[in-house]
């Protein structure tokens, strides 16, 4: 995989919490019911000092904060984490991935103040004001804007998400212009893969549910394939090729970005993985490859095989150094198929 002393990138999951109900994200079903095995996990500052010491934050090129299942700014600690990133390393480039509707502006203003010139918050806004909250359910995007403003105002690299759906794709160009007069430094359209239905290999709509699980809406992948997801139709394309898509996921070659990138994923609950692909497979409640991944683990529930407290012994242990790459390998009985999704060519 790689060593300690070669890891450049930090992935860091600061909180489990939300404001937000998206109906896509993992955090809850179908933007309803919460995931039933999160636990609420957030990290301290005292945490991330014990995970990640000075000395070795010194040694990274970036830290960037986003979670699976949380945004990092309901952690409450925050403002002092990003802190301590910046005192331990002046070169270091600290990132935050947001929806930008928590906080006030006086928060954000502090946070680029913090950051510095060497930084960015990626907000994710999909939509103007009339679209931005049918997939960002329970965000305001008039606090988002000001809040934006507020750090841009502060000096903070800002940076716009939009991902393309049915609802908003008219929207894109607008969204655009309006980025780059706020001062937004880059936009970023988004092209979801989570409409994917592997077993029909398709993209139909999916469905959206209050708390109490009752279906109140749809959502669809955007008409304009321009802004559809490649992966469908190369899957597709594979598909034909490889006769099955299990089959392709069983054959191709697997290039980590994990491992090219000198990369690890730190979870909320304090769980060191090479990815936050590999670290979502231990809360997917519904996922076939969350049991073909768990099956793997080292049983990190009871022993906390994976506990970061001790990045340097999680890193140097088999698991990660033998077992993991070895499941890369084609004609592995346990192949891992999360890996062949994410990092699959070919």
């Amino acid at each position: 995989m790689y060593s300690f002393a070669e890891i450049r990138t930090v992935h860091l999951e600061l909180t489990e919490r939300c404001n937000a109900a998206c109906p896509q994200c993992p955090r809850r079903i179908d933007g309803g019911m919460m995931n039933p095995n999160l636990k609420g996990a957030e990290l301290t500052l005292a945490g991330v000092k014990r995970i990640l010491p000075a000395a070795f934050v010194a040694q990274l090129r970036k830290v960037f904060m986003c979670g699976n299942y949380g945004d990092p700014a309901a952690a409450h600690e925050t403002l002092e984490i990003a802190g301590y990133f910046r005192e331990s390393s002046a070169n270091l480039k600290i990132g935050l991935h947001t929806n930008g509707s928590l906080r006030s502006g006086v928060w954000w203003a502090r946070l680029a103040e913090i950051i510095g010139s060497n930084g960015y918050v990626r907000f994710a806004i999909d939509g103007l004001e009339d679209t931005n909250s049918i997939y960002r359910r329970n965000t305001d995007w008039q606090k988002i804007i000001k809040n934006a403003e507020q750090y841009i105002a502060a000096g903070g690299r800002a940076e716009w998400d939009f991902i393309v759906f049915e609802h908003n794709e008219h929207q894109v160009e607008a969204a655009r212009s309006l980025a780059e007069n706020m001062g937004f430094k880059a936009f970023n359209v988004k092209k979801t893969a989570r409409f994917l239905r592997r077993d029909t290999m398709s993209a139909p709509p999916t469905a959206v549910r209050s708390t109490k699980g009752a279906l109140v809406g749809m959502i669809s992948a955007p008409a304009n394939v321009d802004y559809r997801n490649e992966f469908l139709t190369s899957l597709q394309k594979k598909d034909e090729m490889h006769s099955s898509f299990n089959n392709y996921l069983a054959q191709t070659p697997i290039h980590c970005k994990a491992q090219a990138e000198k990369s690890a994923y730190i979870s909320a609950e304090g769980f060191a993985l090479p990815c936050c692909w590999t670290a979502s497979m231990l809360r997917n409640p519904t996922s076939s490859e969350t049991r073909q991944f768990a099956a793997a683990l080292p049983d990190a529930e009871t022993k906390s095989a994976l506990s970061a407290q001790n990045l340097h012994e999680i890193v140097s242990s088999d698991f990660f150094q033998r077992e993991i790459p070895e499941r890369w390998n084609s004609g592995h009985a346990q192949r891992l198929q999360v890996c062949a999704r994410v990092c699959g060519h070919g």
